[in-house]
């Protein structure tokens, strides 16, 4: 029997979508060739239709992973190398000029008798001076002035006495416990100083117990006409502030590295760390050198390295008092088997 021919109807044949993405590779790969080839030819050619273009008159729509790059014209005869356009800087010649001053650091505002300028330093404080030109200033800020004066020079008032619990001694015929050597290690400004100091003075005249305050030269004055011992664990307070306001997060910028403050700081934190390790067992006020096995100045011990003057009393913390800066505290108190306590102002 002959075979029955294909019947033919008017209807289009459906071509299975496998076949049309693969003949649309196929050309794809074989337009990629022919640029290929044409690269040394002095005009390149156009870049191949992406199978996923979509007919003329239709607009299409880039993703964020389509990019198309053209071969460079490289009359030279070397290869051929993608030209990324690099972003074009503003010239300061067209930047809008600041809005107060000369520079962008600097502020100069010249109104009612007030010549005022302000500018930020390189460590990042700013650096503010007013010139007065009349009294209108004066006439504000005098009145205020002697009213704290006249606060500070009125009598004190009569506060009562503090509260004493009755296992300290509160409690008449309880016996008070006996007097402790307690070392006050602080790390900051005068601000972070001051409240330590009220502390100290309850500690010493409620109490009866023999206060020393560690903390930077710069307070031994303050510390000292407020009837404490001091004694100097090193540093230097504006210089930390400087830093912290350079470097205000975590970890310190990259200027910083670059301009040796991080080394610098590290310095400073070793002397005060060190510092606070010598308040907690050294007679005196720490301002000299630091008493050792190996050298002891003045009267010595015969059991430790601990320097004794003609005017110093040993002392050996039985209790610390520490804002967390100081960062010493924790070690120092379990070196020795002591209480540590830690506060914040």
């Amino acid at each position: 029997m002959a075979p029955t021919p294909p019947h033919h109807s008017d209807s289009p044949i459906e071509v299975p979508p496998a076949i049309i993405a693969q003949a649309a590779a196929a050309a794809a790969a074989a337009s990629s060739e022919d640029e290929s080839r044409n690269l040394s030819n002095s005009t390149p050619p156009p870049p191949p239709r992406s199978p996923n273009r979509p007919p003329h008159g239709q607009k299409h729509v880039y993703s964020a992973h389509e990019h198309t790059h053209r071969p460079s014209d490289n009359r030279s005869g070397g290869n051929n190398s993608l030209q990324v356009p690099q972003p074009q800087e503003t010239p300061i010649e067209s930047a809008p000029p600041p809005a107060y001053g000369e520079s962008y650091s600097q502020i100069e505002v010249s109104q009612n008798g007030f010549d005022t300028q302000a500018s930020i330093a390189n460590d990042g404080r700013v650096d503010i001076n007013i010139n007065q030109k009349n009294r209108r200033l004066s006439n504000l800020l005098v009145p205020a002035l002697r009213s704290q004066l006249n606060l500070q020079s009125e009598e004190p008032i009569n506060l009562p006495p503090p509260y004493i619990p009755p296992s300290l001694g509160g409690r008449s015929g309880q016996t008070p416990p006996p007097p402790l050597n307690v070392v006050v290690q602080v790390v900051g400004s005068r601000g972070d100083v001051q409240p330590f100091v009220a502390l100290g003075q309850v500690l010493k005249k409620t109490y009866g117990h023999r206060v020393r305050l560690a903390t930077h030269p710069t307070f031994r004055d303050f510390v000292e006409e407020n009837g404490l011992e001091f004694f100097s664990i090193g540093g230097d307070p504006s210089e930390l502030m400087a830093f912290m306001v350079k470097n205000p997060g975590l970890m310190p910028g990259i200027e910083s590295l670059k301009s040796g403050d991080v080394g610098q700081r590290r310095k400073g934190m070793y002397e005060i760390v060190k510092g606070c390790w010598r308040s907690c067992y050294e007679a005196g006020d720490g301002m000299g050198m630091a008493a050792t096995d190996d050298h002891v100045h003045g009267r010595a011990s015969f059991d430790s390295g601990i320097s004794i003057g003609d005017d110093e009393k040993p002392f050996v913390a039985d209790a610390i008092i520490a804002n967390p800066p100081s960062f010493a505290h924790i070690h120092c108190a379990e070196k020795l088997g002591i209480p540590l306590h830690m506060m914040f102002t």
